[in-house]
């Protein structure tokens, strides 16, 4: 066995307190019960929209999305109104790697959302495609000595759900395919810091929840009773995965525990397209569009020269302005702009979901405001801020303005974090932490720094733990794109695009 890790950042998609803490109060999350005592620890302020793309995004560059330029697993603000798949080469800035890098620290990157393609960084790396592909690992030879060591590693656009519930055995499965992964290259190849993140407590809760959830408007019985308990069983299964990972470090070794976002209730999808469509705002024609494939349903597609706003791709939360000059069939001339978007402000923040009456919508945002940052340029012009977390906003055409969700659970503002250091005071926190200040408090009480430019500033109880404040490190920028890196689109890759939308993302 290889010496500890000097940190450890384990990462859970989708992971709450709110789900957590019950399941710990009855005894069936023993190890995650006693990390949480070792820790301080408490909820985070995550993204808008809370999504897994800007989420981990955030986390490792600690600026929020307007610093870093991902917005969801496409771009939006294609001029052309495609399809394109976001990676590595979207960040504007650098990341919590490459300022390990700089100070001498090597890194282990595995499954973390958004790392794919492999950088140039000291360490190895298990990425996170959203394509089709084998070239996922850092040494490329890495995934070939996994396999005949017994700990094979499937990529995460593989092993999300397809839309047969029977998925829970396979999520049980590769949780635990995941521990071992974990385990072997935290025992043969070492590092520094190692990052792992695991996801299917995020692909459970999205189409499980119902089937516990007695108060939800689809409630039924499983057609197995194991369906009823699959949100309890998947963190019992990433309890024993945590529990083998902490198992290879030391007692002091510093441990952060951290999600990207919450899970809860879902119940209804929003048509934001059909809504601009029903306002006189999108125009649709019949045919195919050639664009982005949620821009066709039912044999017509948005017709772009007669349209002045849309939704530019699923998830976002986001609207544009069909900008003449920018876009490819713009009209939106810029003295238009201001009452466009009072236009689309009154719209959004009229609308009432039908199911309860309540408000969808708690503010409609410039970009400028939603996404401060160098990197704003890349966000959809408005920002739909949800003041119902139970509603999905997509841009899908098909079934009008509402519909009942696909996902049963959706995301939530309010995430978790805990952090556990010889240094640092154990108990909850109730203040809520911003989730880009979690990578400069972990690089603080290692002694490490970070730029000045990040948002994200240690948590005050970390810094007082320590010797006050560090020196600024010197930033060292985006990093160059690696020359295998190419742009790809959601067309080119029907294993990705099937599964999106089973997974109710498009």
């Amino acid at each position: 066995m290889t010496a500890h890790p000097k940190a450890l950042i384990l990462g859970i998609d989708g992971g709450s307190l709110a789900m957590m803490e019950p399941l710990i109060a009855r005894g069936l999350l023993p190890h995650l019960a006693t990390l949480l005592g070792q820790s301080m620890y408490g909820t985070t302020t995550t993204t808008w929209p809370a999504h897994t793309a800007p989420g981990w995004s955030t986390f490792v560059t600690a600026r929020r999305p307007g610093g870093h330029g991902v917005y969801q697993f496409f771009g939006t603000q294609e001029a052309d109104y495609g399809d394109r798949l976001t990676g590595t080469g979207d960040f504007g800035c650098s990341t919590i790697w490459e300022w390990l890098a700089q100070q001498g620290w090597s890194a282990g990157i595995i499954n973390v959302p958004m790392s794919h393609p492999p950088r140039e960084l000291p360490g190895y790396q298990v990425t996170w495609p959203l394509e089709r592909t084998l070239r996922f690992s850092s040494p490329p030879t890495l995934l070939g000595e996994m396999s005949r060591a017994g700990a094979p590693f499937m990529p995460d656009i593989m092993a999300m759900f397809q839309g047969d519930h029977g998925y829970l055995d396979k999520a049980l499965a590769n949780v635990a395919a995941r521990g071992r992964s974990i385990v072997h290259l935290m025992e043969r190849h070492e590092t520094d810091v190692v990052m792992a993140v695991i996801t299917e407590i995020d692909r459970i809760c999205h189409h499980y929840w119902h089937f516990a959830d007695d108060c939800h408007p689809r409630h039924t019985a499983p057609d197995r009773a194991e369906w009823g308990d699959a949100v309890e069983l998947i963190h019992r299964a990433v309890d024993a995965v945590i529990g083998a990972v902490l198992a290879r470090v030391g007692d002091d070794t510093p441990v952060m525990l951290v999600s990207d976002h919450g899970l809860g209730q879902g119940r209804l999808n929003l048509g934001v397209n059909s809504v601009l469509a029903e306002a006189g705002l999108l125009a649709v024609r019949p045919g195919e569009g050639g664009h982005a494939g949620w821009f066709d349903a039912d044999g017509a597609t948005v017709d772009f020269e007669r349209t002045r706003a849309y939704m530019p791709t699923p998830g976002c939360y986001g609207v544009n302005l069909n900008l003449a000059g920018r876009q490819h069939s713009g009209l939106v001339r810029a003295d238009e702009k201001a009452a466009l978007t009072a236009e689309l402000s009154d719209l959004f923040l009229s609308l009432r979901a039908p199911d309860s009456g309540s408000p969808v919508f708690a503010a409609v945002l410039p970009r400028a405001e939603a996404y401060p940052g160098e990197m704003s340029r890349t966000a959809p012009d408005l920002l739909l801020v949800p003041a119902d977390e139970g509603v999905l906003a997509d841009p899908g055409l098909s079934g009008g303005v509402w519909r009942p969700s696909e996902q049963t659970g959706m995301h939530r503002y309010a995430g978790l974090w805990a952090y556990r250091s010889p240094r640092v005071p154990a108990g909850r926190r109730e203040e809520p932490v911003a989730l880009c200040d979690l990578a400069p408090t972990l690089l603080h009480d290692l002694g490490l720094r970070h730029p000045a430019a990040v948002h994200g500033r240690p948590v005050p109880e970390v810094l007082d733990a320590g010797a006050g404040p560090l020196p600024f490190l010197p930033d060292p920028g985006a990093p160059e794109p690696h020359p295998k890196d190419t742009a790809r689109s959601l067309r080119e890759d029907d294993l990705t695009a099937r599964t999106l939308s089973a997974m109710g993302y498009l």
